[in-house]
């Protein structure tokens, strides 16, 4: 299958630019002698067409091994208690180090996507004028590279709280120059400065054509601000003992409005159950939220990759480029059914928790289910249709003594009432992803979606009940809810945001961060012992990766690491 997505495109480009920037770091005196027939730094960034080129490789970062394409769920999508890894070095933390992949590639990814992105800017402000490339191009370009750069920034505050900070105006051009730790307000208030630029030019997703599916637009930007300001609150303000002052406040009220800016947007729904509701249309509603493929019911069909959940997407395809498996280069797919996926040919690494599964409420469910349909649409049980499509192999029946490696009922974690002997990944592994002709199940096509719209309604209801409900929040949280057909709650709280958290965003990577970041507030009551086990989770270490210690070496110690490692 090839997608006809502009981050395709983005992605063949890469090389290009991991070429340029390359020729451009590693000459040596008594070798600069210039080949007129290749690119470097100072013959690029000439036309409309260069700046285009460099503007789409800005995404490939994160479609990077180190990110989407395996590291988020590798690492954090393995940490947390809702996730079983086959072995128990990885569930107990004890994989990760500043010596470990795991904290490299990521650090990589994320500071590809930085460079990137302040290179790009940094250019932008010296070619003031490029025959042909209009103001409103430079502005529209300028947007999405201010959006991209802020989710890097995100992530890097986030996951290492105080790395190496720079952006255009103090760029590294000496590269024997030490760097040291950046303090993580530069990263909060550069995030908010490059948003708010990014939401004022970036068109609405309805406005970008057909090929262009995947850019940032402003509804994404106004999610990720909105987002980062939350995740400040924790990291930043409650970390900080500021918890309730007035900037803290002024900030949520801020993430508030973000929200409430995609909420009104009219661009972006819950993708619902169509008539006649049969238990098929509950599974495919959701279900397309997380499949490369559209998905049919007995009597409907649902749009999977950019549907009208999506709010920001990281784009996919199964086109071989060269040889080599690195995704967000060599490849245009990702690593993550090779590594997670019940696929005969997976390491099947990942297995869900029988935990989560019991956690599903059974109570106010909608007709025809035992307990909330988002527990059947998220895991595999026995006896579930691995496919869509009659004709392809796995158009057959799961089967824990195949597709999985049967983890909890090994660790003596499974329930004596469960009903499936191992519950399998469902969630991007529906279908299965396995093409004739392609590398299946390596280089999957499966769109990861960073945040959807589900997720923002969340968001917002966590946002008001910080603030002090004025009732919208609750709201919010219900049309959740509501999209399955599950029973209203009465009234928010810390224990019913965790929960619809837990339920309705399993296993997209989203649980880790939000684990960390209530823990900062007691008042969450997140207990890391009960979750992962007794002396897992070290407070005041794991909240954040260790900075890779061969970046510490390289900058001659002037670079510290994260306390506890």
């Amino acid at each position: 299958m090839v997608k006809m997505y502009v981050m395709k495109n983005a992605i063949h480009k890469t090389t290009l630019l991991v070429l340029l920037v390359l020729s451009s770091a590693c000459s040596e005196e008594f070798l600069e002698v210039e080949n007129k027939n290749n690119l470097t730094d100072a013959s690029f960034y000439q036309t409309q067409n260069d700046f285009l080129l460099a503007l789409n490789s800005c995404y490939c970062p994160l479609a990077d091994g180190g990110l989407f394409g395996l590291g988020m769920q590798l690492a954090a999508g393995t940490w947390e208690d809702r996730t079983l890894f086959e072995t128990t070095n990885r569930d107990n933390l004890s994989m990760m180090s500043s010596s470990s992949d795991e904290c490299h590639t990521t650090w990589q990814a994320l500071y590809f996507g930085v460079y990137r992105t302040s290179d790009f800017l940094r250019k932008l402000a010296e070619q003031t004028s490029v025959e042909g490339f209009t103001q409103e191009e430079r502005a529209l370009y300028e947007a999405q590279i201010r959006g991209l750069r802020a989710m890097y920034y995100f992530y890097l505050v986030t996951l290492f709280h105080k790395p190496v900070y720079y952006d255009e105006l103090n760029f590294p051009v000496d590269y024997n120059q030490n760097f040291s730790n950046g303090d993580p307000l530069q990263f909060w208030d550069k995030i908010e400065e490059d948003l708010a630029f990014a939401i004022a030019h970036l068109p609405k997703k309805s406005e970008y054509a057909d090929e262009d599916l995947g850019r940032v637009t402003s509804g994404a930007a106004s999610a990720l601000l909105g987002k980062a300001l939350l995740y400040k609150h924790y990291h930043y303000y409650v970390a900080g003992g500021s918890k309730g002052g007035s900037e803290d406040l002024e900030d949520l009220s801020k993430a508030r409005d973000a929200f409430l800016d995609v909420m009104n947007s009219g661009e972006y729904a819950l993708v619902q159950p169509k008539a006649p509701k049969t238990r098929k249309d509950y599974m495919m509603a959701l279900l397309s939220n997380t499949a490369y493929t559209d998905l049919p019911s007995e009597n409907n069909s649902y749009q999977s990759e950019n549907n009208v959940e999506s709010v920001w997407e990281v784009q996919y395809d199964d086109e071989l480029i060269q040889s080599g498996w690195l995704p967000g280069w060599q490849w245009t797919g990702s690593l993550n059914t090779q590594y997670f996926s019940p696929h005969s040919n997976s390491y099947k690494n990942h297995e869900v928790h029988p935990d989560w599964f019991f956690a599903c409420d059974t109570v106010g469910t909608p007709a025809g289910f035992d307990r909330d349909p988002r527990a059947y649409a998220s895991c595999y049980l026995d006896g579930d249709t691995m496919h869509i499509d009659p004709a392809n192999p796995y158009f057959k029946k799961f089967n824990s003594y195949v597709n999985t490696k049967r983890i909890a009922r090994s660790r003596g974690l499974a329930h004596d009432d469960q009903p499936s002997v191992s519950f399998g990944m469902k969630k991007y592994y529906f279908p299965i992803y396995e093409e004739s002709g392609t590398a299946s199940p390596n280089n999957d096509p499966t769109n990861r979606r960073v945040i959807r719209y589900a997720d923002v309604l969340l968001m917002y209801a966590e946002v008001m009940f910080l603030l002090g409900d004025d009732g919208s929040g609750l709201s919010a949280l219900n049309q959740v809810r509501a999209r399955v057909d599950m029973d209203p709650i009465p009234a928010l709280s810390s224990e019913a945001i965790v929960h619809e958290r837990d339920i309705e965003l399993a296993f997209e990577s989203h649980r880790w961060g939000d684990l960390v970041r209530w823990s900062f507030d007691p008042a969450w009551g997140i207990d890391w012992d009960a979750l992962l086990g007794p002396g897992v989770f070290k407070v005041g270490k794991h909240e954040y990766y260790p900075i890779p210690i061969s970046e510490i070496d390289v900058n001659s110690g002037e670079l510290k690491q994260n306390p506890g490692w």
